[in-house]
């Protein structure tokens, strides 16, 4: 029998759909114009508006380290040596940052610029792509994509900036697409585009570890188990290439993660709002260390030799305690050990204070749901994009007052206030929290490519959502834009299937026409046909 989510798949229509067409469905070139012309048209609004790329981040000042990249002298003179060395990060930034050093200074920008836009159009396109394989109008993934993605301020402030969260959306959104391509046809290409994008995010996001890889995969088996060994073989490269860096970290560091920081980020969202005094009782009852007293991410020289021994290696990315510019080297094999002694009594105090440690998840949480431009309220780009955030917050994000800083808020042991929270981004969540596993459920027959990628969507949006929540504090709003447009889409996924199974319903109970009508009854025809059956 063949498989319904195969049929009718090269020109990504549905085959249940009636044979005339109508509006973009004639003519679906016309979206993808439409898209291009409008983010052209809006990088270069916001270009005359005085929106600058910023890449500060490799100028090798103090005032511009960035703690997840390693010093930027080595990235320019001992690229390959510092990265196959590096354990508090996966490679792929550092990698991308240190060939970006190499090249001449003039074509630096240009290559920076183009490669954003590049990602930006990427991810502009897959996530208009991904909505019209998950059976969303064109129409209505014309509008979303427009209104959502390419006149956000928000992705625009990432697309400008040097950092891996961009280029995580962009892949994520690629791989997406790839996925339920892969899922409809088989092909080869599509495969390899879903497992290599899905890989480069562990290699470049820290969040995002094999195990979600893995998961993704086994779903992917799962849908596709007639074809299992086609299946591993598109899989092989990209999990062996994962495989090899993580036992490389093991052998090397003895860390099974991409990040060694893990105590050291989870002491930094409880420890450093814990009271004093409750850490010093849980001190005195000898079930916390010394360590504990001290912030997360101090100075080499406050934890050597006091808890852990700094050891010299003569690769300068190990060895150093401080990079060129004076600023704390973290990938320094100490921060290993301190951090492992942070996790300990990071542990022990959460279960001593649960209560304290929920209200700092709640906290997490409610950074999560701010408008992700907030993330940008001290950069140089947000002069010249604040006006038009203001308003788009408050009419598109549902974003009644902006926050200036969320993180510091919270850092400074407040509470949000809802008026700061974006009303869009807990709309799109609960539709996706609630709506996508039942959608999901009732497809897993009639469209088997649909459903198992709702279910890889929706399982990596709920992983970013609760190990971010549950581990960070104060760039929540970043970690969300990690994930690009893929909750939107599973949301606006979720009304076009409540829309059409409320229309079927409406058209069954409607009195059947008389054969005179004519006219009305094939409109009522092309309008039903337009909208699309729901094929469960």
């Amino acid at each position: 029998m063949t498989d319904p989510g195969l049929a009718d798949v090269d020109t990504g229509t549905d085959p249940d759909r009636p044979a005339k067409r109508h509006g973009l469905d004639a003519r679906p070139a016309v979206a993808i114009v439409v898209l291009i012309v409008a983010f052209a048209l809006s990088r270069l609004a916001f270009a005359v508006a005085g929106v600058r790329y910023d890449d500060s981040v490799i100028r090798g000042t103090a005032f511009t380290d960035m703690w997840q990249l390693l010093d930027v002298r080595l990235l320019k003179g001992d690229l390959f040596n510092s990265i196959w060395h590096l354990n508090s990060q996966p490679p792929l930034f550092n990698l991308y940052c240190g060939l970006l050093l190499k090249l001449p200074v003039g074509l630096r920008v240009p290559f920076e610029v183009t490669s954003a836009l590049a990602l930006g159009l990427v991810l502009v396109l897959c996530a208009y792509l991904l909505m019209v394989e998950l059976r969303v109008p064109r129409w209505a993934a014309l509008t979303v994509t427009l209104i959502c993605v390419v006149a956000s301020p928000a992705y625009v402030l990432y697309e400008n900036w040097l950092n891996y969260s961009y280029p995580t959306a962009a892949f994520g959104t690629f791989g997406a697409w790839c996925l339920i391509r892969y899922l409809r046809t088989g092909r080869f290409r599509f495969g390899i585009g879903f497992f290599c994008a899905y890989a480069a995010i562990v290699l470049l996001d820290s969040t995002y570890q094999i195990e979600w890889f893995v998961l993704g995969g086994l779903i992917v088996l799962v849908v596709l188990r007639k074809r299992w060994r086609t299946v591993l073989a598109v899989a092989a490269v990209p999990l062996l290439v994962l495989l090899t860096w993580s036992i490389k970290d093991y052998v090397q560091f003895g860390t099974t993660t991409t990040s060694s920081w893990l105590g050291m980020n989870l002491g930094r969202s409880i420890l450093y709002r814990a009271p004093a005094g409750q850490i010093a009782e849980l001190q005195r009852q000898g079930r916390m260390g010394p360590v504990a007293s001290v912030p997360p991410f101090a100075a080499p020289e406050v934890y050597s030799p006091r808890f852990v021994q700094a050891m010299p290696n003569p690769v300068v990315a190990l060895g150093a305690l401080h990079k060129a510019n004076g600023s704390t080297n973290f990938n320094n094999p100490l921060y290993i050990a301190v951090s492992s002694l942070y996790l300990h009594d990071d542990l022990v105090w959460i279960r001593a204070h649960p209560h304290a440690y929920v209200n700092d998840v709640l906290n997490s949480v409610g950074v999560w749901m701010v408008a992700t431009d907030q993330n940008f309220t001290n950069s140089m780009d947000w002069p010249a994009t604040k006006g038009y955030a203001r308003v788009y917050d408050r009419v598109v994000e549902w974003q009644p007052v902006q926050n200036p800083a969320p993180g510091f808020v919270v850092f400074a042991r407040g509470w949000h206030r809802p008026a700061w929270l974006s009303g869009q981004a807990m709309a799109v969540y609960a539709l996706a929290a609630f709506g996508v596993p039942v959608l999901a459920w009732r497809r897993r027959r009639s469209d088997p490519a649909m459903a198992g990628t709702l279910t890889i969507l929706w399982v990596t949006t709920f992983y970013a959502f609760a190990t971010t929540s549950l581990i960070e504090i104060g760039e929540n709003e970043r970690f969300r834009s990690e994930l690009g447009p893929v909750p939107t889409v599973l949301a606006v996924v979720v009304v076009t299937a409540v829309v059409r199974s409320g229309w079927n319903r409406w058209r069954r109970r409607a009195p059947t026409p008389d054969v005179g009508a004519g006219v009305g009854a094939d409109v009522g025809v092309d309008v039903g046909a337009d909208v699309g059956a729901d094929r469960a």
